[in-house]
Formats: C-alpha cells, sequence, structure tokens
C-alpha cells in the first residue's frame, strides 16, 4: 500500500487526470475492497494452508505447476520494480555517481537474505517496521496537507473531471494500492482464524486515504498542468517541503529514509512469498533435499530473479521502465481477480 508513491504510480495517475483518473480512483476502491473480503474470507476457509497446497488439493498437478510458476514470477516482478525503481531514485536524488547496479544488488542480497527466512520471522519483521515508520509518515503527510504553499484551489478544479469514463491504465495501477491482502497467499500458513475478521474496513479506509493523498498532494504543491514535468512525483513533492525547526530541513532525506525501509519490507515480503510458490513446484527427486535446506533453496530462487532484475535495469531507461511498470499493472489487475475468484469458488467448494 505505501510503496505505490516509489513506484510509478503517481505518474500514471497524473498522466491521465483529465481523462478518467478519478473515476478509476473510486471505482478501485469498490474493486479493492471485495476483493479483499473474498479472498480473506475464502482463504479462512482453508485454515493453515497457503495457495500451493489448496491449488494441490482441487487441480490437476500440471494446471497447478504452470499457476504456481505463473503467480511466482508475477509475486517477484513487484519486488524487482520496486528494487530498481527505489535505486534510481537513490541515484538521482542522494549522489548520481552511486553505481545503479551495486544499489540493486545490495538491496536485493539485503532484502533476498531475509525473505530466505520463515514466514513467522517475515511477519514479525513486517510489524516492528511498520511500527517504527508509519507515525513519522503520517506527521510528513500532515505536514504536507497543512503546508502553506499547499493550493487547494489546483485541488478544486479537479472535481469538474469527475464524470468521465474510468481510464483502465489508471485503473490498474490505482488498485494496486489494495493488493496487500494477496500476501495471505502464503502467510495464512500460520493463521489459525477462528470466526470472522472484523476490521477489514480498516484497509478500505487506509488505502483511500493513501490514494487520495498520492494524487491530490502532487496537484496541489505544483498544479494541474505543473505535475507533467516530474517522473517520480511525490519525491519531488518531498524535496519541496522543508521542516524550519527539525533536525533534518529538507523533508526529501527523511521521506527518502522511511521509504527505504518500507521499499526493503515490500521486497522482502514479495520475494518471500515468490520463492515460496517456486519452491512447491520443485522436482519430488530434489524435494528431499530442499526440506533439508528451505533458505538454501530460497536463496539460490531469489538470486536468479535478483540477476533478472539487473537485467531489466540494463535494458530498460526510466521511461521505458515506467511503460514496462504500466504493462505489469495492467497484467496484474485482471490476473489478481482471477486468483481471487478461484480461490472464492474453491471456497465455496469445500464447504458443500
Amino acid at each position: 500500500m505505501l510503496t505505490n508513491t516509489i513506484l510509478f504510480i503517481p505518474s500514471i495517475l497524473m498522466k491521465h487526470r483529465f481523462s478518467g483518473t478519478i473515476p478509476s480512483m473510486l471505482l478501485s476502491v469498490l474493486i479493492g475492497s471485495v476483493l479483499t473480503y473474498l479472498f480473506t474470507h475464502a482463504m479462512m476457509t482453508f485454515n493453515g494452508k497457503g495457495i500451493p497446497e489448496i491449488l494441490e488439493m482441487f487441480l490437476p498437478k500440471w494446471v497447478n505447476a504452470v499457476l504456481l510458476i505463473y503467480l511466482g514470477f508475477m509475486w517477484f516482478a513487484s519486488g524487482g520494480l520496486v528494487a530498481v525503481s527505489y535505486s534510481r531514485i537513490l541515484q538521482r536524488f542522494v549522489n548520481p555517481d552511486l553505481n545503479l547496479f551495486l544499489l540493486i544488488a545490495f538491496l536485493g542480497i539485503a532484502c533476498g537474505w531475509v525473505a530466505t527466512n520463515g514466514s513467522r520471522s517475515v511477519m514479525y519483521l513486517m510489524e516492528i517496521v511498520l511500527l517504527l515508520n508509519l507515525p513519522m509518515i503520517g506527521f510528513i503527510l500532515f505536514k504536507t496537507v497543512t503546508n502553506e504553499n499547499m493550493d487547494w484551489d489546483a485541488v478544486r478544479v479537479m472535481i469538474h473531471y469527475v464524470w468521465q469514463w474510468p481510464n483502465w491504465e489508471s485503473l490498474a495501477a490505482s488498485t494496486y494500492v489494495f493488493t496487500g491482502y494477496i500476501n495471505w497467499a502464503i502467510f495464512n500458513r500460520t493463521f489459525r482464524v477462528d470466526g470472522r475478521l472484523s476490521f477489514l474496513w480498516i484497509v478500505t479506509l487506509t488505502g483511500t486515504l493513501v490514494l487520495t493523498s498520492t494524487f491530490i498532494i502532487p496537484i496541489g504543491f505544483f498544479g494541474t498542468l505543473g505535475v507533467d514535468d516530474f517522473i517520480y512525483t511525490w519525491v519531488s513533492t518531498a524535496d519541496s517541503m522543508r521542516m524550519e525547526f527539525g533536525f533534518v530541513e529538507r523533508v526529501l532525506f527523511v521521506f527518502l529514509l522511511l521509504y527505504l525501509n518500507v521499499a526493503m519490507l515490500f521486497i522482502t515480503v514479495t520475494w518471500h512469498v515468490g520463492a515460496e510458490l517456486m519452491k512447491s513446484v520443485i522436482p519430488k527427486k530434489y524435494q528431499e533435499y530442499a526440506g533439508r535446506r528451505p533458505r538454501m533453496t530460497s536463496g539460490v530462487i531469489i538470486a536468479v530473479f535478483l540477476l533478472l532484475s539487473e537485467w531489466t535495469a540494463r535494458m530498460f531507461d526510466e521511461k521505458h521502465y515506467m511503460m514496462l511498470t504500466s504493462a505489469w499493472f495492467q497484467l496484474r489487475l485482471p490476473s489478481e481477480v482471477a486468483l481471487v475468484l478461484l480461490i472464492f469458488w474453491l471456497g465455496r467448494r469445500s464447504k458443500s
């Protein structure tokens, strides 16, 4: 949810701000909330089981293997996109002399090493990082909306563009804000949930606030036309602020430090889930070895995808990488909807 400012989501939303972004955002809240509800309640039907175990119960082996490999690629791609994007942000805004490929390797090795741990350990890390970083991120957002340079007239102008048809590219990017629930595909192995979840509305509320702030704050700072001048819209927004009495005057450096933690957490979680999905399709003759050395097996899988991330960073510049990210968003949305509906159907089938 928080990594949307690191990826090109703000830029995609600004690209279509006059041609369907706002209705796409409104529709994404509905879609994200429905998918969250369906998936979490379906997974509660299979207490202690992840997606690999669930699919194995109902689908033929070859279909199961194809699906898991595809899902594993999608999860690794999401982490790789963040690793490359954030490395480029650090290179551009901190020190242009930094070697991009060494930055990607550093992030990948650090996150990959943590991702090889067990699911429960990764979840504990998630709690710690969020507890330490969310208060400061919330403070920065508060300082942003109360900043004297925030032009609310520019934000009000965007109301005129509500009554338009949603834009597919904006819709695919907007729904990504709500997609964190899908990691339950593996973390459900550690849960034993009885009853029902009572606080799913918090996901909808938080996602709506994050998505709204992602869109309106850059417009408030740069205007309805000025936001076109930036690739990393939100990073440039943070660089437009300063804390007069703060221990670090430029908000940019605090922002980058906080989102470094968030980015590394996101990469760790997605690569952990991707590695677990890939491990579930290892041929039988290697499963005994993989079971004895699970961390090494995960490490080898992650290393392959880290090299693939390095290759994409070398092949695509920022403009084409943004196009690649947008294409991945547009592939992810129907894939995610199909996965949620499949698990929901299997959940209903298991009850009957």
